[in-house]
């Protein structure tokens, strides 16, 4: 049985465990023998005819069991895959109907350098008037651009005076926006140019001598501060205001007293 099974199997080009179970059904069905069965497909008898209809019903409408083999040999060969095409023929373009519409296309902008360029130009400026111009040209009590005043020869020499004897020290010339401050003028604005003429001090330990020249002088509310009461005050300022805790100046000369008399009675 073994050959013969062998020799259907491969006329019917189907595994022999099939070939086995269907040759078993038909010749239940055909009331014949396996053996028969595998010699008509091999080709070496004729096939075994069906009994006639006086069957029972079931059998007669059964399919034949040979038919799944014989439609897997009759089932056409499938087609060759198509040979890949040289690596050096020319790639033909597909046409447009062919090409696929589910993804758009993303097409970009050109890039316009000079775009750029003016957005960034724009945003300097904007920060530039946001940070120096605007501040100032806003106005205010506390706020005011403070210049220089104009001084002579001698309160010029003054100033160095002031700045040897270390009166800097203790007196600030700087008027803050703070309510400490209300009275003395209006608020320095340290952003300003430098101040050639002022001292800023780094303590204020006596009085504020911002602009001194214009202030009233000390005990007389009305009057302001003189050449002659600023010396008589920086020689003698007990004599000058009773109860001033204020170290004399006697000891520099003539001179010296006259230039430092002239650059704060000058500060206006």
């Amino acid at each position: 049985m073994s050959d013969r099974l062998a020799a259907a199997a491969a006329a019917l080009e189907a595994p022999e465990h099939l070939v086995e179970r269907s040759a078993a059904a038909r010749a239940a069905a055909a009331g014949s023998t396996t053996e028969s069965v595998l010699a008509a497909w091999a080709g070496d008898a004729p096939l075994p005819a069906a009994p006639p209809s006086s069957a029972p019903a079931e059998e007669v409408s059964a399919p034949p069991p040979a038919a799944a083999p014989a439609a897997l040999a009759a089932s056409p060969a499938p087609a060759p895959a198509p040979a890949p095409a040289p690596a050096d023929a020319p790639v033909s373009a597909s046409p447009p109907s062919a090409r696929s519409t589910a993804t758009p296309i993303l097409v970009g902008r050109p890039y316009r350098w000079w775009a750029a360029w003016l957005a960034i130009l724009g945003l300097t400026a904007i920060a530039v008037m946001a940070t120096m111009v605007v501040p100032a040209r806003t106005g205010g009590d506390f706020t005011h651009l403070v210049g220089d005043p104009v001084l002579g020869a001698p309160a010029q020499a003054g100033r160095e005076i002031y700045l040897r004897e270390g009166c800097w020290y203790c007196h600030t010339q700087l008027v803050r926006p703070v309510l400490a401050d209300v009275g003395l003028g209006p608020a320095t604005e340290t952003y300003t140019d430098s101040l050639k003429n002022a001292s800023f001090g780094i303590r204020r330990i006596g009085p504020d001598l911002s602009r001194v020249g214009g202030r009233p002088a000390y005990g007389d509310e009305e009057g302001t501060v003189t050449a002659t009461r600023m010396r008589d005050f920086l020689a003698h300022p007990g004599a000058a205001a009773p109860g001033a805790l204020h170290p004399s100046y006697a000891y520099l000369s003539d001179r010296d007293l006259d230039s430092l008399t002239a650059y704060l009675t000058e500060m206006k």
